[in-house]
C-alpha cells in the first residue's frame, strides 16, 4: 500500500541472449566510483503561465535581433538571482520554430562556478516562454585564490591526487610536469602515459553542499571515460565532484511521459540511469559490462536474435508508425522497451519496490532479497499479444511483447500503457503476497485487483499538468487503434462516459480489473 501511495503521488506530480561483448570488472568498479563523486546540483525549470510552445516557422519568419532576445534574457537573469555574477555563453541561437534560447554562466572573480547555468526560452514577440537555472541562490563567502599554498594545492598535486583517487590507467604520473599553456590559467600535464590526450587543470568553482568552493579542474580523457575532476584548492587532497562526459548509453526512443508515438517525436536519451537505483547502470551487472541490451534490470529476447549491438552502446535504429513490416523495426521495438522498463524499475525503486520487496535485478549487491532475477524482455513475441510470467523472487519474470493484429498491424512495444501494464503484473505478484509467493492474487477476485493495479498504474502515469477530472484516458488506444482501447468503456470519472460502480463487479478479469482501475 506505501508503494501504491507512492505511485498515487507520481502520476499526480507529473532466456536466449546474442552473445555480449564482456569488459573487465574494473570498468564497473571505476563506474561506481565515480558515480559516487557526481554532483547533485539543485536545479530548477520556470515555464512562464500564459506562454504557448509555437509552431515552426519558416528562417524569414524569425524575427528575433540578437540585442532584444539577450537584453530580455539578461533581464530575466537578473530579476530571479539578482545578486549573480555572471557571464553569457558565446552560443545563444533561434531555433527554426522562431524561440531563442540564451544561456549563462556564473562567475566569481571573473572564474566560472562551473556547475551552475542559466537558460532563458523566448518567443519571437519578446514573451519569455521558460527559464531554468543551477546558479547559487546566494552570494557565498569565496576563499581567495592567494590562499592556495604549499605544493599539494599546485595543479601538478591536483592532477596526482585525481589519478590516484579515482585510480585512473594514466602512467608516469611521478615523473610528469605541468606547464602552463596560456594566460587563462590553463595547465598542459607533460610526461604521462594512458590518455588519449595531455591531461589539462584550471581552476574554477564548484557548487559543492549548498556552497560554492574554488577547485582544481582536472580534465582527463582516458578513453573510456572524460572526466572533469574537481580536487579542493585549498587543500588538494578531496575531490569535490567529478563529471563525466563520457555518454555511456545513448537509446533513440519515444522519451519516459509520452506513451505512444501519437503523444511525441523519437528523441536520443543520454545516459537517462538513475545511478541511486541502478548504481551498475542499465549494461553491467558489476560482473560483466554487455554492449547489447542487457543489464542488471533487464536484458531483451528477440527470436530471430537479432538482438542490436553497440561497442559505444548508441542504440539508434530507424522506425515509423506507418511501417508495415515489424520485422524492419525489431531492432528500434527491442530498444524502446529495454528503454522504459529500466527505466520504470528505476522510478518504483525509489518507491520501495527495491531489493528486499522482490523487485527484478541480477545482482542485489548484497542488499537483501534473491539475486539472479532480471526481467526478460521478449519483443515481438509469436502470438501477437502481451503478457507476464511473475515467478518467486530469484527467477527471472518473462514479459512478452507482440505484433496486434489491425490495420495497420502495431508493435505493442510502443504503446507504454501496454508495457507497462504488463510489468505492474510483476509488481503486485511480488509484493502483495510477498516476494516468494508471486501467485497470491491468482483466484477471481485476486486476478482482478491485479488487472485493476496494472489498468490504474498506466493511466496513472498517463495524467499531464493541466489535466482536469473530465478527462478520459484509456488503455492500448494505440495498439489496437481503437481510441477507446481495449477496455469497453473509457478510464472516466463520468458516469454518463463510464456507468460504471462497484455494484457492476463480476467475475470476468480483465472487467473486474478495469472496473477497480475507474472507480
Amino acid at each position: 500500500m506505501l508503494l501504491f501511495g507512492a505511485l498515487m503521488l507520481l502520476g499526480l506530480a507529473s532466456q536466449a541472449v546474442a552473445h555480449p561483448a564482456q569488459a573487465t570488472r574494473q570498468l564497473s568498479k571505476r563506474t561506481q566510483l565515480l558515480n559516487s563523486y557526481r554532483f547533485n546540483t539543485v536545479s530548477s525549470y520556470t515555464a512562464v503561465d500564459g506562454a504557448t510552445f509555437p509552431k515552426p516557422k519558416a528562417t524569414t519568419e524569425r524575427r528575433h535581433k540578437r540585442a532584444d532576445y539577450i537584453g530580455i534574457a539578461t533581464l530575466k537573469l537578473r530579476e530571479t538571482v539578482p545578486q549573480a555574477e555572471f557571464r553569457l555563453v558565446d552560443d545563444s541561437y533561434v531555433g527554426s520554430n522562431g524561440v531563442a534560447h540564451v544561456h549563462f554562466q556564473q562567475t566569481v572573480d571573473g572564474i566560472d562556478v562551473d556547475n551552475a547555468q542559466f537558460n532563458v526560452n523566448i518567443l519571437g514577440d519578446g514573451t519569455v516562454l521558460s527559464f531554468g537555472s543551477s546558479f547559487s541562490e546566494h552570494a557565498p563567502e569565496i576563499p581567495s585564490i592567494s590562499k592556495i599554498t604549499g605544493p599539494s594545492t599546485t595543479p601538478l598535486g591536483a592532477f596526482q591526487t585525481a589519478v590516484q583517487l579515482l585510480d585512473l590507467p594514466i602512467t608516469g604520473v611521478a615523473a610528469s610536469t605541468a606547464e602552463s599553456i596560456n594566460d587563462d590559467g590553463t595547465y598542459v600535464i607533460r610526461g604521462v602515459g594512458g590518455a588519449v590526450t595531455n591531461p589539462l587543470v584550471k581552476l574554477a568553482y564548484v557548487q559543492v553542499n549548498g556552497s560554492v568552493a574554488l577547485a582544481w579542474r582536472v580534465e582527463t580523457d582516458i578513453g573510456t571515460n572524460w572526466l572533469h575532476t574537481y580536487i579542493g584548492a585549498t587543500t588538494g587532497k578531496d575531490i569535490s565532484g567529478v563529471v563525466d562526459y563520457t555518454n555511456t548509453a545513448t537509446y533513440e526512443v519515444y522519451p519516459w511521459g509520452a506513451m505512444s508515438p501519437d503523444e511525441s517525436t523519437r528523441q536520443s536519451v543520454a545516459n537517462p540511469e538513475d545511478t541511486a537505483t541502478s548504481p551498475f547502470g542499465w549494461h553491467s551487472d558489476n560482473t560483466q559490462e554487455y554492449t547489447t541490451l542487457h543489464g542488471n534490470n533487464a536484458f531483451v529476447t528477440i527470436s530471430s536474435g537479432n538482438n542490436p549491438s553497440s561497442p559505444s552502446l548508441l542504440f539508434s535504429y530507424p522506425y515509423s508508425p506507418a511501417t508495415t513490416d515489424p520485422a524492419s523495426y525489431v531492432e528500434a521495438s527491442a530498444t524502446q522497451g529495454f528503454y522504459i522498463v529500466n527505466k520504470f524499475h528505476d522510478i518504483l525503486y525509489k518507491l520501495g519496490f527495491d531489493e528486499d520487496a522482490g523487485n527484478f535485478q541480477a545482482n542485489n549487491n548484497g542488499k537483501g532479497g534473491a539475486s539472479g532475477d532480471p526481467l526478460e524482455l521478449i519483443v515481438q513475441a509469436s502470438g501477437g499479444s502481451a503478457q507476464i510470467y511473475v515467478p518467486a523472487d530469484g527467477r527471472s519474470p518473462r514479459l512478452s511483447m507482440g505484433v496486434w493484429s489491425g490495420t495497420p498491424r502495431r508493435d505493442s512495444m510502443f504503446d507504454a500503457t501496454v508495457l507497462l501494464h504488463e510489468y505492474m503484473h510483476g509488481v503486485t505478484g511480488r509484493l502483495v503476497g510477498g516476494p516468494a509467493t508471486s501467485g497470491c492474487l491468482s483466484d477471481i477476485n485476486g486476478l482482478s485487483i491485479n488487472e485493476g493495479y496494472s489498468d490504474f498504474i498506466p493511466t496513472l502515469l498517463r495524467v499531464k499538468e493541466g489535466d482536469t477530472r473530465s478527462m478520459d484516458y484509456t488503455i492500448a488506444d494505440w495498439a489496437t487503434g481503437q481510441p477507446i482501447g481495449l477496455r469497453s468503456h473509457y478510464v472516466s470519472t463520468s458516469l454518463e462516459t463510464t456507468p460504471l460502480t462497484y455494484s457492476s463487479l463480476n467475475d470476468l478479469v480483465s472487467t473486474g480489473g478495469f472496473n477497480l482501475a475507474t472507480v
